[in-house]
C-alpha cells in the first residue's frame, strides 16, 4: 500500500472515533507511520487528503449494478458502511467532494439505465433530466438514512426511490404527449 494509501485509510479509521476538528496532521502521520514532510508532499491539509479519498473511492457493486434497484442498493449500503466518514466530511470545508462522488457515480451509471430502458421513447436531453433528478432523489434519501439510520430500512429507501423515477417517467411522457398533442 503506498503512502496515500496509508494516509486515507488511517483518516478513515480516525474518523469512526473522533471528531475532524479532533484530527491534526501531526495525529494522523504518527498514527499512519508517515513523518510531516512525506504527508505535505501529497497533501496540503486533511481537507485535501479527504477530497483526495472521494476523487478515487469506488463503491462496491456498483459496476455490477444492472437496475435501478441494483444502484441504488449498493449506493445505500456504501453510505450505511461509511457513515461516519460522510457525515464528518459533510460538515467540513470537503463537502463538495463527498457530493461530487456521490452525483458521478449515481449520474453516469443511472444514465446508462435510463438510455437502456426508455431511450427509444425519451430525448436526450429527457434523460439527463431523469437522472439528474434521480440523483436528487438519492441523495436526499442518503441523507435521511444517514442522520438517523434506525428509522429507515434500506428497502423502504429504494422503494421511495423507486416510485420517485417511475413518477418522474411518466411526468416526462405526459409532457412530450401534451407537446406532440400541441404540434398536432
Amino acid at each position: 500500500m503506498n503512502k496515500q494509501a496509508i494516509v486515507k485509510t488511517t483518516l478513515k479509521r480516525l474518523l469512526e472515533n473522533n471528531s475532524l476538528s479532533d484530527i491534526t496532521v501531526q495525529k494522523l502521520c504518527k498514527e499512519s507511520g508517515i513523518n510531516r514532510q512525506t504527508f505535505y508532499y501529497h497533501y496540503t491539509d486533511i481537507e485535501d487528503v479527504l477530497n483526495d479519498y472521494f476523487l478515487n473511492e469506488k463503491i462496491d457493486g456498483l459496476d455490477k449494478a444492472n437496475s435501478w434497484p441494483e444502484l441504488v442498493h449498493a449506493i445505500l449500503m456504501y453510505a450505511r458502511v461509511n457513515r461516519q466518514l460522510i457525515l464528518k466530511t459533510l460538515k467540513s470545508k470537503a463537502s463538495g467532494a463527498v457530493e461530487s462522488f456521490f452525483f458521478n457515480n449515481l449520474y453516469h451509471k443511472g444514465k446508462k439505465f435510463i438510455e437502456t430502458q426508455y431511450g427509444s421513447t425519451l430525448e436526450k436531453n429527457d434523460i439527463s433530466e431523469v437522472a439528474k433528478l434521480m440523483c436528487d432523489s438519492i441523495s436526499r434519501e442518503m441523507a435521511r438514512l444517514l442522520s438517523n439510520p434506525s428509522e429507515l430500512s434500506i428497502p423502504a429507501i429504494e422503494e421511495n426511490i423507486s416510485k420517485t423515477f417511475d413518477g418522474v417517467l411518466d411526468l416526462i411522457c405526459v409532457n412530450k404527449q401534451n407537446k406532440k398533442g400541441k404540434k398536432a
